[in-house]
C-alpha cells in the first residue's frame, strides 16, 4: 500500500537535516567517512578496502617470486645419475661443486646434477628424454640399459675415442639387442661403458657404495663434451 505524505509532513522531511533524509554528495560522504570513530572506522575499512589491499599483496608476492624463480633458474651443464647406491644430499651436492670446478662452468647460469635415481621407471624416463647425460650403475644394472642401446660406444661418437685407452679390464662390453631387427644373433659386442676402479674417486669423493661401478655416456645426452670430462676425471689418477 502506498503511504501517502500531506503537504506539512513533505516540508518537515524537506528540512529535515537527520542523514537518512539528506542526499548524499562526495562531499558529505567524505565527511561522514571523516567523523567515523574507532571501532566503526576499522569496520569501513574492511568493508570496502580490506579485499583490495589483500588482493594488491597476493599479486605483488605472486610477481615477486616469479621473478625471483624466473632469476634463480640455471641451466644443467651436466646430470649424472646413479643408479643402486645410496649417497647422501650432502656429498651429491659437495661432489657437484667439485666437479663444477674441474668444468669451469659459469656456475651463476649453469649447474652439474648429480643424484641418485629411486627405480627403473625414473632412471628409464631419464634415459629416454636425455635428462641423464651419464649413468653410474653396477654392472648387472648396467648391461640392462646398454643391450636396449641407452648408450654410445667409441664407434658412434668421435669423443668417446678415448675409451680405447683404457686397459681391457676397465672397459664394459655389452651385446645391443635390436628387437626390430631380424636375424640378430646378439654376437657383437660394444664398449659402452668404463668400469670406475682405476681410482678412488667414487667412493672418497663421492662417497659411493657400489663395488665396481660403470659408467656410461647415455645416447640421448647433448652434453656429450662435459659428460666426456667427466669420465676422465672419475678415471684420472
Amino acid at each position: 500500500m502506498a503511504i501517502n505524505f500531506s503537504e506539512e509532513d513533505k516540508e518537515k522531511l524537506k528540512n529535515d537535516k537527520s542523514e537518512i533524509y539528506t542526499k548524499r554528495t562526495e562531499e558529505t560522504y567524505a565527511e561522514y567517512v571523516k567523523n567515523l570513530k574507532g571501532r566503526k572506522k576499522g569496520k569501513y575499512f574492511a568493508d570496502y578496502y580490506l579485499k583490495f589491499v589483500i588482493t594488491a599483496v597476493i599479486i605483488a608476492v605472486s610477481i615477486m617470486y616469479f621473478i625471483n624463480g624466473k632469476s634463480s633458474k640455471r641451466d644443467t651443464a651436466l646430470s649424472v645419475a646413479i643408479e643402486g647406491d645410496a649417497v647422501s644430499s650432502g656429498q651429491l651436492a659437495g661432489f657437484a661443486e667439485i666437479i663444477e670446478d674441474e668444468l669451469n662452468i659459469d656456475t651463476e647460469h649453469e649447474m652439474v646434477d648429480i643424484f641418485c635415481v629411486a627405480n627403473d621407471v625414473q632412471l628409464q624416463t631419464l634415459l629416454y628424454t636425455g635428462e641423464a647425460d651419464i649413468v653410474i650403475s653396477p654392472a648387472e644394472n648396467f648391461q640392462k640399459w646398454a643391450k636396449a642401446g641407452c648408450f654410445y660406444a667409441p664407434e658412434d661418437k668421435e669423443e668417446l675415442m678415448f675409451y680405447n685407452d683404457f686397459p681391457e679390464e676397465q672397459k664394459y662390453y655389452s651385446e645391443y639387442i635390436d628387437e626390430d631387427a631380424e636375424g640378430q644373433d646378439g654376437s657383437k659386442l660394444y664398449n659402452y661403458g668404463i668400469y670406475l676402479t682405476g681410482t678412488d674417486k667414487y667412493t672418497k669423493e663421492l662417497g659411493g657404495y657400489i663395488s665396481g661401478p660403470v659408467a656410461g655416456i647415455s645416447s640421448t645426452s647433448e652434453n656429450i663434451d662435459n659428460a666426456v670430462s667427466f669420465l676422465r676425471y672419475m678415471t684420472r689418477e
